[in-house]
């Protein structure tokens, strides 16, 4: 039930324990969600701007909890029709994802995009070891201590561009899920996942503070269809 209050709760997908088979029915339907949403082009308007720099062959992108790796492999296509050299890598948590997007690109035949298994929480990554850091879909998943500190890393790990695309937690996006849920896929993860995401999101206020809570450089948000924000900082080194 909606509540205006952030109302964080465990979702299923979340769950270590769950099977492999369902995690991966899960993200077939995650996957119908997210073409329909249209993220990737909602990141490929902000990301076609990047320019490499002086002596550099390819940019370098890191998408953060990239799940099934929709968004990824889309950018990934992308950037290959545009003829711009990229190399997109996509890190989560859960090995059966990285499984599943690893099968999904090579079946697209995508090969400007890798995936690795990372909590980047825990594991260090390197500093500005990309052009741009990006996360779809993860922020909401977090508590307020640990998306800041999500934000922090993510600037660290840049040079030239940050990049967040989640959730808004309003009664419409709240509904929204629940009922696009249903209609897009048969999954029982996600049609119980959608609404827990939402009420568990940040507000667009919400999220923009934290991002200058974390230093981000001039935190710019704008919202989108369906329900989303995208919050983006360019950095200066």
């Amino acid at each position: 039930m909606w509540k205006p209050q952030r109302d964080r709760q465990p979702e299923l997908m979340d769950d270590p324990g769950l099977a492999e088979s369902t995690h991966r029915s899960a993200l077939k339907g995650l996957g119908k969600v997210n073409s329909l949403s249209r993220t990737d082009g909602i990141l490929w308007r902000a990301l076609r701007s990047i320019s490499l720099r002086p002596g550099q062959q390819s940019l370098k992108i890191l998408d953060i909890a990239s799940g099934g790796g929709d968004s990824a492999i889309r950018l990934a296509q992308r950037f290959q029709r545009s003829g711009q050299s990229v190399e997109i890598e996509g890190c989560d948590i859960s090995p059966t994802a990285i499984k599943f997007a690893r099968e999904k690109a090579a079946k697209q035949r995508v090969t400007n995009v890798s995936f690795t298994r990372r909590d980047v929480l825990t594991d260090p990554l390197p500093k500005r070891g990309w052009d741009v850091v990006m996360c779809s879909l993860f922020l909401h998943h977090l508590s307020s201590e640990d998306g800041l500190m999500l934000l922090k890393i993510m600037q660290q790990a840049a040079t030239q561009l940050v990049l967040v695309d989640d959730l808004r937690r309003t009664r419409i996006g709240y509904w929204l899920a629940w009922l696009g849920c249903r209609i897009l896929t048969r999954s029982p993860i996600v049609h119980v996942d959608g609404p827990l995401s939402v009420a568990g999101a940040f507000t667009s206020e919400e999220a923009l503070k934290m991002a200058e809570a974390a230093g981000w450089p001039a935190p710019q948000l704008k919202n989108h269809f369906p329900q989303r924000f995208l919050l983006s900082s360019r950095l200066h080194g």
